[in-house]
């Protein structure tokens, strides 16, 4: 009987391309092997190829100014398993599959060059084709030979330089994957991009050129981030944990500290409710602001809300609040460290305890965040109402006709019922009491302050049983809810009613009845009415755009 070997390699390298990682954490794995080669420059290079009329990952080149690796050691480091720091806790690496898994999940080949001071580039690969058609045994010894890329005039004493071919992998498009790496690398590698990590070693990486930015989830560090003029968040006094430290570590401690840090971005940042995703937000990375950062020896490697955890589940105004956990290595197996540093999440008892510990912080951020917000959202309801009066406008519905004057052009946009003899009709509505002839100045100008809103609600007795009366003037549109019918009556009824068991959801509802009407409104506003239809069509049109117009208009009320 022959003697078996552990595994059949060609079959299980290709099973273990099914690995946990994406293509961001596969990246990371080379970056890492540079901070351990003490380097501090390292490049990124993509190279595309068009498929059709789409980019496509061609190549990648990652290269760094370490020290390099001997001979011995470049034969041996895409081997899996292999380590020069296994199972040590004081640095990044510790298991020693990174650099093949990472590879192996994108592309099929891997080409690796290394250079120590004074000596020769020297050469070996890995190919998954090569190993399934039983042509590539044993990784192949080093051989001297230099890199053919540009980046090999970046390395001048010593270095490396990884090269990722036949890449197969490619789940997202070419422009998102330069950009979210960019993100990824910048909030990952912070603290070695801000010279803050244990060795304070400052590194530049560069992806396609292009230096890296730093993104601190506190914003309370700006160096090196592209806002260094900018204010700093508010940071809260750290809490540090002392936890114990498992056997598994093999520590001469019995403890090892958990540094939870918390801030709250300042008020230039929050500037107002439903502004954290436009532009100004995404140049300084808001909207991808909303979870917990895990770190651990400096290198970020968890982001986003923690499983299972009920008081950990961000929403939206999380992203002007910045939680970083950081601990060391020695505490990997609390924190459920994987072989590839991506995905951490603390045990039970562990998380039990953070959430004691983080929650009333991000409890009171939450509360003076929604008071800002609430303030200037009174300011301006107390504005418009102040604007309205001037034009005989009530207060009733002043919450809602905050929200559609600020929403105004997006509202309006593509109306087709504009009508502007019937101006002085809506004044009239509006002020029964007014003389259209004698008073002109006057209507003037309430109709400007009509158009200054756009979009206008008001309450009015007026004779018969009808509910709601819809107006379409020369920019201007009105809906008047009559007082005096039956529907007005009850709905006003429940509404009080309701309004003395929860004020705020009572307004809430009144806004959400007032967006239903006014989404009715807006659909009549995109019928021609020049263009003739049968009952049949104005009805299906009417549904139809009745339907769109709810969708936009309560998109817009979420925003506020």
């Amino acid at each position: 009987m022959s003697n078996e070997g552990f595994i059949e390699q060609d079959r299980a390298l290709e099973s273990m391309r099914e690995s946990d990682f994406d293509c961001y954490s596969a990246y990371g794995e080379i970056i890492d092997n540079s901070i351990e080669a003490e380097a501090n420059e390292i490049y990124i290079d993509f190279e595309d190829t068009m498929v059709g009329r789409k980019k496509k990952i061609d190549k990648i080149v990652f290269a760094d100014n370490g020290h390099g690796m001997t001979a011995d050691i470049l034969h041996k480091c895409l081997k899996l398993g292999h380590s020069s720091r296994y199972n040590e806790r004081n640095g990044i690496g510790r298991f020693g599959v990174g650099m093949t898994l990472g590879g192996i999940h994108e592309c099929r080949r891997i080409e690796v060059y290394s250079k120590i001071k004074g000596g020769e580039w020297l050469y070996t690969y890995l190919d998954l084709d090569e190993i399934k058609n039983n042509t590539l045994k044993f990784i192949p010894e080093p051989k001297i030979q230099k890199p053919i890329t540009k980046l090999v005039q970046k390395i001048q004493d010593a270095g490396t330089i990884v090269i990722w071919t036949k890449y197969d992998r490619q789940n997202f498009s070419y422009e998102k994957i330069i950009s979210e790496t960019k993100v990824w690398i910048g909030r990952t590698f912070r603290k070695f991009i801000q010279g803050v990590s244990k060795n304070k070693k400052l590194i530049k990486i560069f992806v396609n050129s292009e230096i890296v930015k730093a993104i601190d989830p506190l914003f309370n560090n700006k160096t090196n981030t592209g806002f260094e003029e900018e204010a700093k968040s508010e940071l809260f006094e750290p809490i540090i944990l002392e936890w114990l430290i498992p056997e598994d570590a093999k520590s001469s401690k019995q403890k090892s500290p958990i540094k939870i840090s918390t801030s709250l971005l300042p008020s230039e940042y929050r500037r107002e409710r439903g502004l954290g995703g436009d532009s100004y937000a995404k140049e300084r990375n808001f909207d991808k602001n909303e979870g917990i950062s895990i770190v651990r020896n400096d290198r970020e490697v968890f982001f986003g809300d923690i499983p299972y955890s009920t008081k950990f589940k961000s929403v939206d105004l999380d992203r002007f609040i910045g939680i970083e956990i950081a601990f060391d290595a020695e505490l990997d197996s609390e924190f459920s460290v994987k072989n590839i540093k991506r995905g951490a999440v603390p045990k039970n008892e562990l998380k039990e305890k953070l959430e004691e510990l983080i929650y009333p912080t991000i409890k009171t951020c939450r509360s003076k965040i929604q008071d800002k917000w609430n303030e200037e959202k009174r300011e301006t309801e107390d504005l418009l109402t102040k604007a309205n009066n001037d034009i005989g406008v009530s207060s009733s519905h002043g919450a809602t006709n905050a929200i559609l004057k600020t929403a105004k052009d997006t509202l309006l946009k593509g109306n087709k019922n504009d009508k502007p003899e019937n101006d002085e009709r809506i004044v009239k509505k509006l002020h029964s009491e007014i003389d259209i002839k004698k008073d002109k100045a006057k209507v003037k100008l309430i109709i400007e302050g009509l158009k200054e809103n756009g979009i206008t609600i008001e309450e009015k007795e007026f004779i018969g049983d009808s509910f709601i009366d819809i107006e379409h003037g020369g920019g201007i549109k009105t809906i008047l809810y009559n007082t005096n019918s039956v529907f007005y009556k009850a709905y006003n009824e429940i509404l009080n009613e309701l309004k003395e068991k929860n004020e705020s959801l009572a307004n809430d509802y009144k806004i959400l009845i007032d967006l239903i009407f006014v989404s009715y409104m807006l659909a009549e506003s995109n019928i021609n009415p020049k263009e003739n239809s049968t009952g049949e069509e104005f009805a299906n049109e009417i549904k139809s755009y009745w339907s769109i117009q709810m969708i936009k208009i309560l998109n817009q009320w979420k925003k506020k």
